[in-house]
Order: structure tokens, then C-alpha cells, then sequence
């Protein structure tokens, strides 16, 4: 009895039980070793078929032109600020041209720069290369024209343009000789203007006299230089020192491809830019240069005659004020 409510009582269910996984996993028999070479043969034919180094190289060529086609596509579909650039950001603005385009003003010339040799008033008035050979500094002001081009394939924007000091302040006026002469004229460019021995120096707008200007970079009418891809832009900076020797390079903050980045210009050469403040007693100079212009000269001398005094004869000439006569030959 109990045997038959057992039997009448089983279901079967169809799930696989652990004598049938056992049953159904023996070894299969191996393949006969001709089969397997013929199939290995037929493999290695395939390969070095022609029709296959063919196809791929095809493939190759399809997969490239493709990567193309879509790096143009995404190119002219977003904004050129968010492509990033195969190029470097760091490498995406380059420096073209650093120049002293003063058109008049004050240089001194330093003491042991070749002022002492007795040819420095010959060959200002000859309208020689003065300067070569001779350490001079620009005295009181200077002009820097600045030409950078944009090398990245989108468009570079220089967000802010910071004076950064040699040993981090300006040191005391420079002595030696003083000369005062006009120079090469300026093109149409941006005008900035630097107080480079301010507190807080900051390149501001070019205002007449230095009375209106502004923060270029900063502040709430705050603005930006933007480079094309090849295209060059060219700023003037006219620097200006009323107490130290200043010398200092340009730290330029910049945007490409949706990164920041920054790079250094310096003067030529690679040095630093450099101005000093006048000193405040002319008879500290060795020597003052000058032309007529800076004096009044008998009516049969031409104004672009120049002089050559001692510093304490140039001070004691203008200690009366006014224009003083010229001094004779």
C-alpha cells in the first residue's frame, strides 16, 4: 500500500537533475587529425588571400575618412571655444614682435654703458644707431609695441594681460647720463597704459594724460582681445615710472578649446622690460643731452643743433624756471 501511494503521488517535473547534467556532459570523441589540418589550412589561405589585404586596407581608408568627416561636422556645428585643439593650449599664442616705438622722451644712459667715451653727443646728432653698444633704459615713460599672432585652429581669447616685477617690487631710480630726443613714430594699434611702479600695477585703457583710464581686463567694462586662427594684433603699452627702476615680464591669461592657459612675454632678447623714474635733482647726472628744441637758440642756429652738459650746469641753467638760452658753442 505504501508503495502504491508513493507511486501515485509522484509528478514529474522535466527540470534537469544532477544524474541527468552528469549523463549529458561526456567527453565528445575527438575529431580526426586530417579534418583539423584541412580546416587550418583552409583558414591560413584565407588570410593571405590578395582579396583579403585588399579589404582591409580599404577598411583602414573608409575608417579614417570617416574620423575626418566627423571631427569637420562637429567643428562647423559647435562653437569654436568648445572643439578642443589638437594643438597645445599652451602653444597657442605666439609672441611675433617686441619693440621700444617711443616716439619722445628721456633715456639714461648707465654709468659704465659708453657715455664717458666723448662720441655719445657726435653721434646723437648724426642721427646714428646711438644706442648700440650703450646700456640705455627708457627714463620717466615708454612705448612698448606688442604683436602676437593666434596659432591654435579656433579662436584664442586673452581674458587678462598682468605686469609680473623682477624680485617683486621697483627699486631706486637709475643714475648716469641723461638724454632727451625724439624718436620713431607709432602705427594705429590698441592703446594700454601701465603705472608700472603703482602699488597694485594694472593695464588700463589709454586715457589723455593718464586721467581717464579704466582696468582693461578687469572691473565692470571689463574687455578681451581675440585671436583667429593666423591673425596677429598688435597693442601698444605705454608704461609710465615717477619713483623706482622698474623691470618686469607680462603673464598673458588666456582661453582655446574650452581651456585656460597662460604664457610670458618678456622683452627683446628674452630679458625683462625695464624703466626707470627721472631723478628728481637733475645735477645728479653726470652728463644731459638735449637738443634746441629744449632751449632757446639764437635765431642763425638750427633747432636740431644738440648740447652737451654737466648735470649740475643743465640744473642750475632751468633753476629759474622758463625756457633757459641755449648754451654756447
Amino acid at each position: 500500500m505504501a508503495n502504491n501511494r508513493r507511486g501515485a503521488g509522484a509528478r514529474r517535473t522535466g527540470a534537469l537533475t544532477r544524474a541527468s547534467v552528469r549523463r549529458g556532459s561526456a567527453p565528445r570523441p575527438a575529431r580526426p587529425e586530417a579534418e583539423e589540418e584541412a580546416e587550418a589550412g583552409g583558414r591560413l589561405r584565407f588570410v593571405k588571400s590578395p582579396t583579403t589585404w585588399l579589404l582591409g586596407i580599404l577598411l583602414a581608408v573608409a575608417t579614417v575618412t570617416f574620423q575626418d568627416v566627423l571631427t569637420a561636422t562637429v567643428k562647423a556645428v559647435l562653437p569654436l571655444d568648445r572643439v578642443p585643439d589638437r594643438l597645445s593650449p599652451q602653444n597657442a599664442i605666439d609672441v611675433v614682435d617686441v619693440k621700444d616705438v617711443k616716439d619722445i622722451g628721456y633715456y639714461v644712459v648707465r654709468d659704465g654703458g659708453g657715455a664717458e667715451d666723448g662720441k655719445l653727443l657726435e653721434e646723437i646728432s648724426s642721427g646714428g644707431p646711438w644706442r648700440e653698444g650703450r646700456t640705455v633704459v627708457d627714463a620717466g615713460e615708454a612705448d612698448w609695441m606688442i604683436t602676437v599672432q593666434g596659432r591654435a585652429s579656433q579662436q584664442v581669447r586673452i581674458t587678462d594681460i598682468v605686469p609680473v616685477l623682477e624680485g617683486g617690487a621697483c627699486e631706486k631710480p637709475l643714475g648716469g647720463s641723461l638724454a632727451h630726443f625724439p624718436s620713431q613714430g607709432v602705427t594705429d594699434v590698441i592703446p594700454l597704459e601701465l603705472e608700472v611702479d603703482a602699488p597694485r600695477p594694472r593695464l588700463k585703457t589709454y586715457g589723455k594724460g593718464g586721467k581717464d583710464a579704466k582696468p582693461f581686463f578687469t572691473g565692470p567694462q571689463a574687455k578681451h582681445i581675440t585671436l583667429n586662427p593666423n591673425e596677429t594684433e598688435a597693442f601698444i603699452v605705454h608704461a609710465t615710472s615717477e619713483t623706482g627702476y622698474c623691470r618686469w615680464r607680462y603673464r598673458v591669461h588666456y582661453e582655446v578649446g574650452g581651456s585656460t592657459a597662460e604664457t610670458t612675454i618678456s622683452g627683446p632678447g628674452g630679458k625683462p622690460f625695464e624703466l626707470t623714474a627721472r631723478l628728481p635733482d637733475a645735477s645728479a647726472y653726470r652728463k644731459v643731452y638735449f637738443p634746441g628744441l629744449d632751449c632757446v637758440a639764437p635765431g642763425s642756429r638750427p633747432l636740431d643743433t644738440w648740447y652737451e652738459q654737466t648735470g649740475p650746469e643743465y640744473a642750475r641753467a632751468r633753476s629759474g624756471g622758463g625756457v633757459p638760452p641755449c648754451p654756447k658753442s
